[in-house]
């Protein structure tokens, strides 16, 4: 019996952003940068406020699908406190 794994996420498609936000030295979204880490999502706040990076993009995420889908799950509730400056 063979076996196929794909790796879609081992390398990051960040070149786009250029110095928008701060990427690590293999181009992954440096996360971490919330005003309030108590914040839920705040851990996967940029160093751009208001921007949020979850999922296989993100430096030191897991790079498991069940896992970013939580992560953007977690940033619908920051990204709302966010836009209604809670």
């Amino acid at each position: 019996m063979a076996n196929v794994f794909v790796m879609i996420g081992a390398e990051p498609n960040t070149e786009w952003l250029g110095d928008c936000i701060e990427l690590d030295d293999k181009g992954f979204v440096v996360t971490g940068f919330a005003r309030d880490a108590a914040v839920a999502g705040g851990v996967y706040g940029t160093s751009r406020p208001g921007i949020f990076a979850v999922g296989d993009v993100r430096a030191q995420s897991v790079k498991r699908v069940a896992s970013s889908v939580g992560e953007g799950s977690v940033v619908v509730a920051a990204l709302h406190r966010y836009l209604h400056g809670i």
